[in-house]
């Protein structure tokens, strides 16, 4: 073999000793920061210290949060005298649900929608009060009160905190080992011949695998969140359900509020049927979704409405607003 031959070979094997080498120093460097800290009893306090600020830190965005989106909103104050209907439904249910009674708002939100911010403000876009009847918007607000009642959104902000934390810990943890077993896989293929990538490598399937890891602890919070919201937004209508006079007018509602948001098909619009676009998404589009298909929702009312024995109303009657 000429030295011409030889000369790349030996740069290679010096690479992948060098690779080597620094895998080796990574090694050490993590196994002594890791032996102190078990060693002083110090990763305890460091996993009880990291927990504790990403709770107090997620309870005061949760404050702030609120009260800085509502001031970006474009609402007003709901009085008495504007809606007496709706104070009287707000009163009704707060009684019924044993909550304190939530400030309400009045707003130009762009769609009909309503939702709960912080721990005790309802905010209602006015297009939801033209769209319903009185009982329906009641049973939207009910579904609402029950987000109050569990402490969704406070929940939901702890977890998130909580879960940011965790994942961050376990990828301080897992990088390093990743690039520990990526730089001996690479040294390993520059000795032995092979490709640094691909699954000739040595140790592709590790790394592979690794990686995947990696790629799951980024994801896996996000899914895990919005799992646990679609299963919030159930039991908050069937809470709706058990607290409310005409439970099927949650049901028309949601059905209401799902045509409203569908984009206009003509003047014969009307006669074609209304089909819910969250059901045509994909698994992926499907599983980051934070609400579950109105479908679902409406035939899950429809279910727990019977099985209380309830009969909707169909009286239709128009709320004022001054």
């Amino acid at each position: 073999m000429s030295v011409s031959s030889r000369r790349p070979r030996g740069v290679a094997v010096l690479a992948g000793v060098w690779l080597l080498a620094l895998a080796g120093i990574g090694v050490l460097v993590g196994s002594e920061l890791f032996g102190a800290l078990l060693a002083d009893g110090a990763l305890p306090s460091v996993l009880f210290v990291a927990v504790g600020f990403a709770l107090l830190f997620g309870y005061l965005g949760y404050r702030t949060n609120s009260k800085r989106l509502l001031s970006r909103l474009d609402v007003t104050p709901l009085t008495q005298s504007r809606a007496p209907q709706i104070h009287a439904s707000v009163d009704r249910l707060a009684q019924r649900m044993e909550i304190d009674r939530p400030e309400i708002y009045l707003g130009r939100l762009g769609q009909p929608n309503a939702f709960a911010l912080g721990s005790d403000t309802l905010v209602v876009d006015q297009s939801l009060v033209r769209l319903l009847t009185p009982t329906e918007l009641e049973g939207v607000l009910a579904h609402e009160f029950a987000h109050l009642e569990g402490y969704d959104s406070l929940l939901r902000t702890l977890a998130t905190s909580l879960l940011r934390t965790v994942t961050s810990l376990l990828l301080i943890l897992l990088v390093p080992l990743v690039i520990v077993v990526s730089l001996i896989g690479w040294g390993l293929s520059l000795i032995v011949g092979r490709p640094m990538r691909g699954p000739d490598s040595v140790g592709s399937g590790l790394r592979s695998g690794l990686q995947r890891l990696v790629k799951s602890l980024l994801v896996a919070p996000t899914l895990a969140l919005q799992a646990y919201a679609r299963r919030r937004e159930y039991a908050a209508d069937r809470r709706a359900v058990a607290v409310l006079d005409d439970p099927l007018a949650l049901a028309r509602a949601l059905q209401k509020i799902q045509r409203a948001n569908e984009p206009d098909r003509g003047l014969l619009g009307w006669l074609l049927p209304s089909r819910d676009r969250e059901t045509e998404r994909s698994p992926t589009e499907r599983a980051l979704a934070s609400h579950p298909p109105t479908d679902e929702r409406v035939e899950r009312v429809r279910e727990a409405a019977n099985a209380a024995g309830s009969e909707g109303s169909t009286g239709w009657h128009r709320v004022d607003i001054d």
